[in-house]
């Protein structure tokens, strides 16, 4: 098969090379994440990864560390009420309860039992409300367990509202013309919009890669795993209503009485194979959120 140019910058590679720290930093959040242990992931100096970090981000490595360990802990405050806050606190890379706890008062203005115990006051006043169930016409959620995989993702930051069909306008073509047209595309916005700023929320097109595939195309994207697991479905009826109201509906009405806890892995939407440009706005979506059962 004929394979498309793949024409490879400097900057196709520092981005990648800083999205690999960035993706190890969500996944590796009660490690050392200090700068001198991230360089090597990207092949630079500690100095030039953090003049380069702050110039992509407009954050530190440390401030942005300190940032994913505290959203992450604000989302498994409400999304796994069986975990205790000194299990939470440690699973996000802090050292006690009383050190998170005054981290988190300081970040979000709520204690972590307070963000807890009052859902409604633990968003942020960009993100979306909750439309009531019986309004939304949603489908029954099905489990599903799904294998671990690896995709190539294009990442765009910012409101979602702002960057994803431009993301995805993009990323299609580019998709067709290294021949996986063929394959699975997910869309994963890494960041709750209830919790983190406009200006840093991560969203990522992703296209699932036959198995043992080696490409140069991997010049213009980033490559990751997707880990497996039983995920949570939901059909998206994309004709109804706001993508961002079916993910709320699944977080805040059908979670809580599932009898599971919402997992660490990415939240996913799975799309139909080669959606048509024009019409993605208007494609049924599967929304996947990884879970487990809550302990007994």
């Amino acid at each position: 098969m004929t394979r498309a140019p793949s024409p490879h910058t400097p900057l196709d590679s520092h981005a990648r090379r800083l999205n690999r720290v960035i993706d190890h930093v969500d996944t590796h959040l009660a490690e050392d994440l200090r700068l001198e242990h991230l360089a090597p992931l990207a092949a630079f100096s500690p100095f030039h990864l953090h003049r380069l970090f702050h110039s992509w981000t407009g954050e530190t490595i440390r401030d942005f560390v300190r940032r994913r360990r505290l959203e992450t802990a604000g989302i498994r405050l409400r999304n796994a009420p069986g975990l205790s806050i000194l299990e939470i606190a440690l699973s996000c890379g802090f050292s006690s309860a009383e050190t998170f706890s005054r981290s988190f008062r300081q970040h979000f203005g709520l204690s972590p039992s307070a963000w807890r115990v009052h859902p409604a006051l633990a968003s942020r006043p960009d993100s979306q409300s909750i439309s009531p169930a019986q309004d939304l016409g949603l489908e029954s959620v099905e489990l599903h367990r799904f294998p671990s995989r690896e995709v190539l993702y294009w990442r765009a930051r910012g409101d979602y509202a702002e960057v994803v069909d431009s993301l995805w306008a993009r990323f299609l073509p580019w998709v067709r013309s290294i021949g996986l047209e063929n394959q699975p595309l997910l869309g994963m916005g890494l960041d709750d919009p209830a919790i983190t700023a406009a200006r840093h929320r991560r969203y990522d097109a992703c296209v699932v890669l036959p198995e043992s595939w080696q490409d140069m195309a991997c010049q213009l994207s980033s490559r990751k795993r997707v880990e497996g697991g039983w995920y949570a479905c939901l059909a998206f009826p994309a004709e109804r209503i706001d993508i961002g109201a079916a993910w709320s509906w699944l977080l805040k009405e059908w979670l809580p009485g599932s009898g599971f806890t919402a997992g660490t892995a990415p939240f996913f939407e799975a799309y139909p194979v080669n959606p048509q440009l024009s019409e993605r706005r208007r494609t049924d979506a599967l929304l996947c959120m990884p879970v487990l059962p809550l302990a007994r």
